[in-house]
């Protein structure tokens, strides 16, 4: 999925079989695993494939492409939207605990807790106006939406409680430490020696490792206003990490795939203009 997202997801290409086989296998996963991997993306809507001869050629299918481009805002976007001291709640009939809970992690994709059961509770930023809305109302077509809510009995003194009540933010602080202290000493390793020190197919090994741990992540976070946040919110520096690293090495990374990845038009097209974006601007650092 992170492959995907982060490097097809801007080419609009089918890449072959043989091409994800030599990627993933330098990573140490064998022929098995990502046969496998593709079958179960495929039988879950995420990719499709054309066969020309004998060779497979994937692509993702137009009905998750805005999902991923959606999930890709999350990762790739620097600046949190300004909240404007409101809220959207969203409430779905639930028969059990069980079942609230599951459209509650369905929904936490989009920033909502659990405020009780078949309640569930977003920081207005504006996502009323954003696709991730109209999906949400195609999913729970008997939920009721609110946006643009004021919470009155949310007092000064109750914030961090109301916060680990409604979204587990210890869990997702702790993962976000073990990323730093994963990533920071390569963070300090290319300042020092610069990504020269890496070849080609480092570089695209470690952009895909740095993004598919970053997004287990941000995915689950409900990047709520820093007034929120607890004082030691260690996504400040998850997010500083990841830019610096991203933006040193993803030309070497971007170069080992459009070299060694198959389509059937040949090499890998030139990138999208918006891929350029990502993190307030690659350019060609």
């Amino acid at each position: 999925m992170t492959f995907l997202g982060d490097y097809l997801c801007h080419s609009d290409s089918a890449i072959g079989m043989s091409s994800l086989i030599n990627f993933f296998e330098s990573l140490g996963f064998n022929q098995r695993f990502v046969r496998s991997s593709l079958f179960r993306l495929k039988q879950d809507g995420w990719v499709d494939a054309k066969k020309v001869g004998r060779k497979s050629y994937y692509y993702m299918t137009p009905e998750r492409f805005d999902e991923i481009r959606e999930a890709n805002k999350k990762i790739y976007n620097t600046e949190k939207p300004a909240w404007n001291g409101r809220w959207n709640f969203i409430h779905i009939p639930s028969s059990t605990i069980t079942e609230s809970n599951l459209k509650g992690k369905e929904l936490a994709k989009y920033g909502f807790g659990i405020l009780n059961k078949g309640m569930y509770i977003q920081a207005d930023q504006g996502q009323a106006l954003q696709p991730s809305f109209k999906r949400i109302l195609s999913k729970c077509s008997d939920a009721t939406i609110l946006t643009g809510a004021e919470l009155v009995s949310c007092k000064e003194k109750n914030k961090s409680k109301f916060v680990s009540d409604t979204w587990n933010l210890d869990k997702i602080n702790d993962d976000y430490g073990a990323f730093v202290n994963m990533f920071d000493p390569i963070e300090l390793m290319i300042q020092e020696a610069g990504s020269d020190a890496l070849d080609n197919e480092d570089c695209f090994k470690l952009r895909l490792l740095l993004i598919h741990f970053y997004r287990r992540i941000i995915i689950r976070d409900p990047l709520l206003p820093d007034e929120f946040l607890p004082h030691n919110w260690s996504g400040r520096r998850a997010q500083e990490i990841t830019i610096n690293i991203y933006q040193k090495i993803h030309l070497q990374a971007k170069a080992h795939i459009t070299e060694h990845g198959e389509t059937i038009d040949g090499l890998l097209p030139l990138l999208a203009s918006d891929y350029y974006s990502r993190f307030n601007g690659l350019g060609n650092i």
